[in-house]
């Protein structure tokens, strides 16, 4: 290591570490292998995630499970998955509050085998 005129620590070649993560990062932006947006044109922007296509809050102590935005097939085998875990926690009876949510067919398709394949004694309630 050596003290430049600027002051910088060098490393190796006589580059500062600054300069040396910036040929790094130049670097990564030119093969694609950067951080997401890095490589994009700077018209574009930064890249932006989208909202969540449904969101499902769970009351462990109720039993209850509220669905906002719209069920899909792969919101529903999650909703599968919270109804199971609810169950083994001792709920006989396990509500899922749809109020204005909307139902994809296959979802819908899927909470009946859900419903159809619980024990006697269980239920599963769609509100």
């Amino acid at each position: 290591m050596a003290l430049g005129s600027s002051g910088r620590i060098r490393h190796g070649r006589g580059v500062s570490r600054e300069e040396a993560h910036r040929r790094t990062d130049a670097r990564r932006r030119r093969t694609g292998q950067g951080p997401p947006g890095a490589g994009r044109p700077p018209d574009e922007g930064p890249a932006r995630s989208r909202p969540p296509l449904c969101t499902l809050r769970t009351d462990r102590a109720a039993g209850t499970v509220c669905v906002r935005g719209h069920l899909d097939g792969l919101g529903a085998e999650f909703l599968g998955r919270i109804v199971a875990a609810l169950r083994e926690s001792g709920h006989r009876q396990v509500v899922v509050l749809l109020g204005s949510a909307t139902v994809a067919e296959e979802a819908r398709a899927l909470l009946a085998g859900l419903a159809r394949g619980l024990p006697a004694g269980h239920s599963l309630e769609l509100r």
